[in-house]
Parts: structure tokens; sequence; C-alpha cells
């Protein structure tokens, strides 16, 4: 049976126990020109193609092209960019201009696969970042979600010890599986409150935290009250979880709203053994917060407590991890995992932006976390 709570005043909590980067409100150009600083917070004009006139500087190796390494990258000049890493300091591949910009985010921005390759067979960093936290094919995923910005995020409040919650978990896992059917930025995530934990049995993946942050919808957004099974879309929208009409009621009124806010999500290699991903944002926002939710798909379990006692129950979008970073505007930042990668185990990070004040999310991008292969190149 679905359990009610009066609100409790909380402090706002995206984990909440402890998330992105901005542009303007016109275009979604992402690039700054090779040749001034561009703090990629407003939009930029599109690179110029003509030549400095600077004067040549004269090394030991050869003469350095009057046009910028940076320039040339993004024009796709494989020849101008080997001259340049030929007679200039052996880590100048990676040289970066005033906004942190690499040759290879140039490459990157401009859709230069070639160049790219290049670029990454004679040294470049593929994790290198620009002033905001950006790697250079973070820029990639953040201009092709300015193109496709239209989103959902799907919040379960539910509970292992709670009857009414497996219809609403079944509701979930077919949401995610008609987007991923579709292609449509529909993201879910459930978070297991511990209200319905006793004294002998606990929801193993029930977290005070989650709780927490379904009082602050209430205290911030709703009625008031809490309850089990509850589903939140986009912060904005709230229904029973297993009211399916209700549901896709809010989801596709999410789906008509094209957002401001572009967020990217992308796992890095730091240790094969753990998740790590590099999450940024760009677009309008201020007192947000960049969240990450490390999520299970596919988990079975034999309940042995509350009301679901003795019942083996299927869940997807399972919140195993929560993590958020308050921020002000355009921002990127790593966070890691100690979850292990088995070949086994279906994980993913959904990351997302939300207000503190109002708890409505601006913008959200998923990844599939995997075993991670070399060929960067491959990605554009």
């Amino acid at each position: 049976m679905s359990r009610l709570g009066l609100m409790e005043r909380p402090l706002f909590i995206l984990s909440v126990a402890g998330l992105f980067i901005g542009c303007g409100s016109e275009g979604v150009n992402v690039q700054p020109t090779p040749s001034r600083k561009s703090p990629i917070v407003e939009p930029v004009p599109e690179l110029k193609s003509g030549v400095s006139k600077s004067k040549p500087i004269v090394y030991p190796n050869g003469v350095v092209p009057d046009i910028s390494i940076h320039q040339a990258a993004a024009e796709g000049d494989i020849e101008i960019v080997r001259q340049h890493i030929l007679v200039q300091a052996p880590d100048y591949i990676n040289t970066q201009n005033e906004s942190g910009w690499t040759p290879l985010h140039f490459a990157y921005a401009k859709g230069q696969k070639n160049m790219s390759r290049f670029l990454l067979e004679n040294g470049a960093n593929y994790e290198a970042r620009n002033n905001l936290g950006q790697a250079p094919y973070d820029i990639v995923l953040l201009k092709n979600n300015f193109k496709n910005s239209s989103f959902a995020l799907v919040e379960l409040f539910t509970s292992e010890a709670c009857s009414s919650c497996p219809p609403a978990e079944r509701l979930t896992s077919e949401i995610r599986q008609m987007s991923l059917v579709k292609g449509l930025k529909v993201y879910c995530v459930s978070f297991h409150v511990d209200y319905f934990d006793g004294e002998n049995w606990k929801d193993r993946y029930s977290n005070p935290d989650y709780s927490a942050r379904q009082r602050a919808y209430e205290f911030k957004r709703f009625s008031g009250m809490y309850y089990t099974p509850q589903m939140i879309v986009n912060g904005d929208y709230q229904t029973l979880g297993h009211n399916r009409v209700n549901a896709y009621s809010a989801i596709n009124r999410a789906l008509k709203k094209p957002s401001k806010v572009a967020v990217s999500v992308r796992q890095i290699k730091k240790d094969k053994n753990f998740i790590s991903v590099n999450a940024c944002a760009v677009g309008e926002f201020v007192n947000s917060a960049l969240c990450v939710a490390l999520v299970e798909n596919g988990i079975r379990r034999r309940i042995t407590g509350g009301e679901n006692k003795g019942r083996i129950l299927r869940t997807d979008n399972v919140v195993l991890k929560f993590k958020y970073i308050e921020i002000q505007g355009a921002k990127g930042s790593e966070f890691h995992f100690t979850e292990k990668i088995t070949a086994n185990r279906n994980l993913s990070v959904v990351a997302f932006v939300q207000r503190i004040d109002s708890m409505s999310v601006l913008g959200a991008h998923a990844t599939q976390i995997r075993q991670l292969g070399e060929d960067h190149a491959a990605d554009l």
C-alpha cells in the first residue's frame, strides 16, 4: 500500500547529501575563434578563414607557419599543423589558447575527423580540459544536445517494501524501453526511500538522502505530502507512480518544451575497475546544481521483508549513487564511483542540471557505462 507522511522542512539535497556550461539564449555555437578569447558563455562568431599576418618566428628547425595551429586544426590543414609540431616545443600539439582550447578541441568542434586522428596519433591529449572543464568530445556532445534539446527526466520515489511500487517500477521500465526504441531523450531514475525500512529489514538501495530529496520537492514544489510510488517529471509535474495516463501526459508535455540548457555526460578512462565520468553543461542558468546518478538496470531480488516479503522483483533505473555540485553557470566536472564494471551489469549514468530554488530540471543527458576503447577519433 502507498504510504503518506507529513512534509518536513529539509535542506535542499540533490543527492541530497553531498553538478554543467553556459551560453547565450541566441544560437548554439559553442566554439570560440582560435584567435581570441571566447568563454563559451555567449554566441560566438564562426572561425575566420583568413591568414594571420604576424611576422614568422625562425626556429632552429625551420619557420613557424603564419597560420596558428588552432586555426589550422579547425580548417583541417594537416600540413600546417605538421609544420608547427616539427619546429616548436615537443608538447606544442597540446598548446591552449586563452580559453583553454587545444588544437584537438577545434578539430572536434569543426568535425575534422582526419585532423582529429592526426592530432591523436601525434600526442594530442584526448582529455585536455578548457577553462570550463570541457574536453574535446564534450564540445561535440553539447553541440548535438543543443540540436535535440527536448527531454524528460522521470524520477520515481519507491521502496522494495511498498506493495504499490512494483507496478510503478514496471511502468518506468516500459518508459525506458520506449524511449530507447524511439530515440527520445527520456531518462528514468528510481530513488529508493528509507522510511519503509524497519529494525530487522531494510531496502538494499534505500538512502535517507533520497527521502530528503523527495521531501525537498514537497517543500519547494508540490502539496506538502510525500508518498510512494511518486513520479516526478522534470521537477515540474508529479503523479502517482503507476498512473500510466498521467505519466505519459507529463512526459509528452515535457518533450514539447525545448531546453535552453545542454548537458553532456561522458565516461572517461581513469581506472578500469571503477567508473568515472565528465559531466558538462552550457546554457542560461544560475543558482543550480549539476547532478549525476549512477543507475543499474535488470536487477532481480527476492524481498525478505516489508509488504512485498517473499516476492521476486525485477527493477530497472535503480539509483546506486547520487552526487552533485552547485554551479552558477557554464561548468564541467569529473565524478567518480567505486562500483565495479562487470560483463553482467547494465550500468549507466544520468546527468542533469536542476534549479536549487524551484527544483525545475533544465537539461539532461545519459551515457551507457562500458569498457572503453582507444580509437577516440571514431567518436566523430
